[in-house]
């Protein structure tokens, strides 16, 4: 990452345009210009915010992530372009677990308009669900000069200061929240700054690249809040990288501040990362971002903030949000897909039409989980042609997802493609890490092992070994029906909903 790293690099993005607006009573020797800045876009399922670059002369969609030490690749990026993996024999950890971290040598790199030239930059193996995203930007490069990050504008912008020294740099808004910042000491250019939570003082880091704000168990429990009280509840998990994950809580808080800002009854997950070493106790993730206009500023060691309206944290927003139907208006094929779900599922929000509509939406701009979404119905109802069709698309447009190829093997058999079935699912697991699940489930569809080697394979799975047999079990039952064996297929799904519906241990 050095060259990325390097202000040579950056240099090439920032293009030093007039001084933005300063405070009446700034002296007049502080300048602090606008260098440079970009547009963000938001992506994938969790509609994350993102910005474009290259990698390899072709565009490439990146992650804005200051809550990342460093950038990288992501195997969706790599895959796509059938990058080779060289091994570092490293390790990333984060909320979830660990990750192998592999290296790809580039022939270019670019970030906006910056470009790096020939490089290698570390992969990210494993991040549990598979990213749209294809590399993702981090704080080494975000964070060599001051951020703002004004999501409300679907911007970043990068400012250079000279002379400022102390002066206010909240050119927005004169009653801006400052509060200065630490270094967090883990090597991470991201600082952390204090809040209090239930007045309870602790750290806490801007994460964009956190859907939402959580804060961690540990802390939750010194600001007198723990699982078992009342209004704390089980609320699934929460992950980012490796196939682990982290229980997740919902809790209201009675009080949260930053600076002068305080919110009543906050609303914030619990999260019980205690692998994740090196973590502040609260990160403030994009939920905290859209409600506010946040500066931070390395020049000083200050973070700057205000507050721009609406509920602040995501577990106390209520309905449809806005700012997603407007994405989706505007034609984002991810925002299209993501108002569809809504729409789908179960609810106050519920209405079938509607989310067809969307997802039809989505689908014909090629989005990848739009059309795996509806090829699984067609699958379903028996159209298996048309369902190799849309699945065939989803698997050309995200080829590093593990799952697409599986579900577009089963819609091949059954519409009488066994060739191009084999063919496919034979490439797909080639190219693949065939240490990763659900490898071994391809490879029991190719022959390549029987049922019960697959199941124990499963077994043996670090993670989540229950949850690896039950999908097994269901994809045995799968093809059977593909394979004509609807009554063992049936029995099977049955016996194995039974057994899955148990606790697991």
């Amino acid at each position: 990452m050095a060259k990325l790293a390097s202000r040579g690099v950056l240099a090439l993005l920032l293009i030093a345009s007039a001084c933005c607006a300063r405070a009446a009573d700034k002296p007049p020797a502080c300048r602090y210009a606008l260098a440079g800045k970009l547009p963000v876009t938001y992506t994938g399922e969790g509609l994350q915010p993102a910005v474009m670059g290259a990698i390899n002369d072709t565009p490439a969609v990146m992650l804005v992530d200051t809550g990342s030490h460093r950038s990288y690749l992501t195997r969706t990026g790599t895959d796509k372009r059938g990058l080779a993996l060289g091994s570092t024999g490293g390790l990333v950890q984060g909320i979830g677990g660990l990750s192998t971290v592999y290296a790809a040598r580039l022939k270019d790199f670019a970030i906006g308009p910056a470009h790096g030239g020939r490089m290698t930059l570390p992969v990210i193996g494993d991040m549990g669900s598979t990213p749209s995203f294809e590399a993702i930007v981090g704080a080494d490069f975000l964070l060599q000069w001051d951020l703002e990050i004004a999501l409300a504008d679907k911007e970043i912008r990068f400012f250079r200061p000279k002379d400022c020294g102390d002066t206010f740099l909240g050119y927005w808004n004169p009653d801006a929240v400052v509060v200065p910042f630490e270094s967090a000491g883990t090597g991470s250019l991201n600082p952390f700054f204090m809040v209090e939570v239930n007045g309870k003082p602790l750290r806490a880091m801007i994460d964009s690249g956190a859907s939402r704000s959580t804060v961690t168990l540990k802390a939750a429990q010194a600001a007198g809040v723990k699982p078992g009280d009342a209004g704390v509840t089980r609320a699934g998990t929460f992950g980012g990288i490796g196939e682990s994950q982290a229980a997740r809580w919902s809790a209201v808080f009675d009080s949260f501040a930053i600076g002068h800002e305080a919110i009543k009854h906050a609303a914030i997950d619990v999260i019980d990362s205690a692998d994740a070493t090196g973590l502040p106790d609260v990160l403030l993730g994009q939920d905290f971002l859209r409600a506010h206009r946040v500066l931070i500023a390395m020049s000083q060691q200050n973070v700057y903030l205000s507050y721009l309206g609406g509920e602040v944290f995501s577990t106390q927003r209520k309905g449809i949000e806005p700012w997603i139907v407007t994405e989706a208006e505007a034609g984002n094929a991810d925002a299209q897909h993501a108002l569809a779900n809504i729409y789908l599922r179960s609810g106050g929000e519920r209405n079938i039409a509607q989310g067809t509509a969307w997802l039809q939406r989505a689908a014909s701009q090629d989005n990848a989980r739009a059309n795996f979404q509806l090829g699984r119905t067609l699958l379903k109802d028996g159209s298996y042609a048309e369902a190799a069709a849309r699945l065939k698309r989803a698997v050309d447009k995200l080829p590093s997802d593990r799952l697409f190829p599986l579900w577009l093997y089963l819609a091949r058999l059954q519409s009488g493609e066994p060739a191009a079935a084999k063919r496919e699912l034979e490439a797909n697991l080639d190219a693949a890490d065939s240490r990763r699940w659900p490898a071994p489930i391809a490879a029991y569809y190719l022959g390549r092992i029987g049922a019960d080697a697959l199941l124990a394979k499963a077994a043996k799975e670090d993670d989540e070994p229950k949850a690896r047999g039950c999908e097994a079990s269901s994809f045995i039952a799968e093809l059977r029906a593909a394979q004509g064996d609807k009554d063992g297929a049936k029995a099977l799904a049955e016996s194995s909903r039974a057994d899955c519906a148990k606790p697991a241990g």
